[in-house]
């Protein structure tokens, strides 16, 4: 049993990953943009997010306390103003220079995971563990209350504004104004246009939003699940990419999208916990890890074939400009 809640609660920790990422993508792709830069924006928050825990570390001596609120509130910051950075240049080249989406998003994960990396890589880890353990549980006097507890009580505050932002992207996208006019501008950006929206200022927003999303993520991944111990090996790019199958996976919507992450999740981190019992067939394991990506080609299949309704926005990576009217 206690197996099994471990294993739960593991896979929420890893599935907020997932859900960040995905929901920033969901707005980006709502807007009709295909932002395959995500990947590469996630690690671009993840060095924010670092950045800002560092900042706060040195500003107060060794002998004193770390103030919980900060250790949260410093890095979110941070990572916001990193993620949406990498929107804006997406949007710059996509919207403003009209070059093509699918490049530009490549050449920006490119980008963000060979910046972070090196950035990230000199940077003093000293106390960075510590940092991480503190913000670990958003309600400590419950973490252990029997397995209620150790599976929803025991995470960060991340993973509970991740559901929060997947909520309100949810309600925003569906039951506002602004929401209707997002998803008409990714249905049909000139129909959008004629009605008098402006289709390359939401599309600017909603990527900006988007990858201040996505940023958010690539922080936690970094400060939560390895406390702030950089490695390369790490490949946040990896979780970035599921993420973008996870918005195909939740036929762009953001409360599936949940559900979806914690499944990916599941999924992803079942070869860890699988391995002690499959003794010398190592080879299991690394079919295991495959699963994921099997299960999005399967995913895309029945969706693309079986799904006339839940298809992605119409004007999905198709770039816009008034004047070729």
């Amino acid at each position: 049993m206690s197996y099994v809640v471990s294993f739960l609660s593991m896979a929420i920790k890893f599935a907020t990953v997932f859900l960040f990422g995905a929901t920033g993508e969901i707005i980006n792709q709502k807007s009709g943009h295909l932002n395959m830069g995500t990947p590469g924006i996630m690690y671009m928050g993840a060095l924010g997010g670092i950045l800002g825990e560092r900042i706060y570390l040195d500003s107060i001596p060794a002998d004193v306390a770390l103030n919980p609120f900060m250790i949260v509130f410093l890095p979110i910051v941070f990572a916001v103003i990193f993620g949406a950075i990498g929107g804006a240049i997406f949007s710059f080249f996509t919207v403003t220079l009209r070059c093509n989406q699918n490049v530009t998003g490549l050449t920006l994960t490119t980008f963000g995971v060979g910046l972070a990396c090196f950035f990230i890589g000199t940077m003093d880890t000293t106390r960075m563990s510590e940092a991480g353990l503190a913000l670990q549980h958003a309600f400590p006097d419950y973490a252990n209350a029997g397995w209620f507890g150790e599976i929803f009580l025991s995470q960060s505050w991340f993973t509970y504004l991740g559901i929060v932002v997947a909520i309100a992207t949810a309600v925003i996208i569906k039951f506002t104004r602004v929401g209707l006019n997002l998803r008409a501008v990714g249905e049909n950006a000139f129909a959008a246009d004629n009605a008098g929206i402006n289709v390359a200022r939401y599309r600017y927003i909603a990527t900006i939003i988007g990858g201040a999303i996505a940023g958010i993520g690539g922080a936690f991944y970094e400060l939560d699940n390895v406390k702030g111990m950089f490695n390369v090996a790490d490949g946040i790019d990896a979780f970035g990419w599921l993420a973008l199958c996870i918005v195909i996976f939740s036929l762009w919507r953001p409360m599936i999208a949940i559900g979806a992450s914690f499944l990916f999740a599941c999924l992803s981190i079942a070869p860890t916990f699988f391995a002690p019992y499959l003794g010398a067939a190592g080879y299991v394991t690394y079919i295991l890890k495959m699963v994921p990506y099997v299960a999005t080609v399967v995913v895309l299949i029945v969706v693309s074939v079986l799904s006339k309704k839940n298809q992605a926005p119409a004007s999905l990576g198709v770039p816009y400009f008034r004047e070729d009217r």
